[in-house]
């Protein structure tokens, strides 16, 4: 008997000891950094993530995090960026806040417009984007592949982390009208070098599809494309060597699916509406009649 309840209070006080042991684990650090940014890179594993945390002093205990981000159904979609911690924080809410991308980040709205230029991108992100490399993102940024929407940036945003946004944003958006791109028998690249042309030449759908198939029977028969004299298809052949801005949805879907039309000039009058011809000189007519004063 006197054994039994020896036993009884030896366990007692290792269940109590397990208990401390556990929760010392599960509180933060001492020198937790409070009011710091933590950045979390992306494509790690959360077993790596995890020893990362514990090296800049987040986390106690490796163990319990992944414990927690495990529990929390986090283990493979753990949202990397900067993350701002006022005050220190257990590993559950750590967890947490990792999976859901709760940054605890100012956020700026930012608009990019359809035909948009890596350039005029750029210029969106000024003084209230401290850590942003405009000079990085106009030499890298890949034109014709960032899609234009309205995104909210945190203010800690850099030139790759913006990079990696719009450019995940545009596989989004394309992924979708891939088979009819394939079915088109058209390369993708031709396809978006192809809608940044048509991107502002034309302010309906109907226009612009139009203005596709013109442009892709110039291609056909080897004739300049003659849309833009920085991209060098006003008096050259072929499309551009790249997408000379990026273009929206509604323009590389007309860059799709072309409308054939005997016609193979085209201007924007006066009056704001297209006008189409077959011959140059019916052509130089309309614009005599549409654009003269």
């Amino acid at each position: 008997m006197q054994e039994s309840q020896t036993v009884k209070i030896l366990l007692f006080f290792l269940g109590i000891a397990v208990v401390i042991g556990a929760a010392s684990f599960l509180t933060p650090p001492g020198n937790f950094p409070a009011g710091s940014i933590i950045n979390v890179a992306e494509g790690l594993g959360l077993q790596t993530l995890s020893l990362d945390l514990e090296k800049q002093n987040v986390i106690r205990s490796p163990f319990w995090f992944r414990t927690a981000a495990i529990f929390l159904g986090g283990e493979r979609d753990m949202k990397a960026g900067q993350y701002y911690f006022e005050r220190p924080q257990s590993p559950f809410i750590i967890a947490w806040r990792i999976r859901r991308g709760s940054y605890g980040i100012e956020s700026m709205k930012i608009t990019v417009p359809e035909g948009f230029t890596v350039e005029k991108i750029s210029a969106l992100f000024d003084d209230r984007f401290p850590f942003f490399d405009n000079s990085l993102f106009k030499k890298t940024a890949p034109e014709g592949y960032l899609f234009p929407d309205t995104y909210f940036m945190p203010v800690t945003s850099t030139a790759t982390s913006t990079m990696k946004i719009m450019r995940d944003n545009f596989i989004r958006k394309i992924f979708p009208v891939m088979p009819e791109i394939e079915a088109s028998g058209k390369e993708l690249e031709d396809i978006i070098a192809m809608a940044s042309l048509i991107e502002g030449e034309t302010n309906n759908q109907i226009d612009r599809e139009i203005v596709s198939g013109i442009l892709w029977k110039r291609l056909k028969l080897g004739m300049a494309l003659q849309v833009d004299v920085e991209a060098k298809t006003y008096e050259f052949p072929g499309l551009p060597e790249a997408p000379i801005n990026n273009p929206g949805l509604a323009s590389i879907r007309a860059a799709i699916h072309p409308t054939s039309t005997p016609y193979l000039y085209y201007l924007t009058g006066k009056d704001g509406k297209m006008h189409y011809s077959k011959t140059f000189d019916e052509h130089k007519a309309n614009i005599a009649k549409y654009l003269s004063n």
